[in-house]
């Protein structure tokens, strides 16, 4: 049998398969956690043979046999899913609900003011929504993205603006385009690197320069964050108005 040794570092557990002159060959999992790396580690260790330093060993890297993660289903780009729909009759009942408490009070000042900020309060939402999602994928592309070369495919004007297109081969074979430009890594042909879910593939970015990457640091807390609070505090407030003038 090949020793199996298991060693914690950090998040991740590195599984060293070693056998008698031939080169190691590691398996890396990665735990959500440090201590679950450890305790994964430990459980293993603790259950293997002891065996003699002088024993043969088979190389039982051979037997070891990888398979890519299965891609997940993804939801539909809708505006026709149940749940779409439950937020669009949400956003209704709730614009009613205040026009109903704001002419209750017979201030009229109150129900103009409510009717004319619920636009930009519908706006603020769709902010929220991108902040969201950029908020998950990036949580989701650092924990468990994969990180490939991309190489251009071909370049589209799309209106004015200049598209390019580049593809790659994710874990299952398939072919996968990124629509975008990043920063280069090669040329002849262009290529880049494109980190992407492979849980769900559609999920991906690429890796910008340091500006770049500075400019939507900064757009992301001087923008997305404070528009984000602002948005959620308006419901809340709005509604108490009108209620402590009844």
């Amino acid at each position: 049998m090949t020793e199996l040794v298991l060693r914690a570092r950090r998040t991740t557990a590195l599984i060293v398969l070693t056998s008698a002159g031939a080169t190691p060959v590691v398996h890396t999992l990665s735990p959500p956690s440090a201590t679950a790396a450890t305790a994964f580690a430990d459980a293993v260790n603790a259950a293997l043979p002891v065996r003699d330093a002088v024993e043969p060993r088979t190389d039982g890297a051979t037997l070891v046999t990888t398979e890519p993660v299965p891609p997940r289903t993804e939801r539909k780009d809708r505006w026709t899913t149940s749940r779409e729909r439950r937020v669009q009759w949400a956003f209704g009942a709730l614009f009613a609900l205040g026009t109903a408490l704001a002419t209750a009070t017979g201030e009229w000042v109150l129900v103009l003011l409510w009717v004319t900020s619920y636009a930009p309060f519908l706006v603020g939402c769709a902010l929220t929504h991108i902040v969201y999602r950029v908020t998950v994928d990036r949580w989701l592309l650092r924990r468990r993205g994969i990180t490939v070369l991309a190489v251009h495919k071909n370049s589209d004007y799309v209106g004015e603006v200049l598209v390019k297109t580049h593809s790659f081969t994710d874990v299952t074979g398939e072919e996968r385009t990124f629509h975008g430009g990043g920063r280069l890594v090669a040329t002849d042909p262009e290529r880049i690197e494109v980190t992407y879910d492979p849980c769900a593939p559609k999920r991906m970015t690429t890796r910008n320069g340091p500006v770049v990457r500075t400019l939507s640091v900064l757009a992301y807390v001087l923008l997305g964050l404070p528009v984000t609070a602002v948005t959620a505090a308006y419901p809340p407030v709005s509604l108490i108005v009108p209620l402590s003038a009844l």
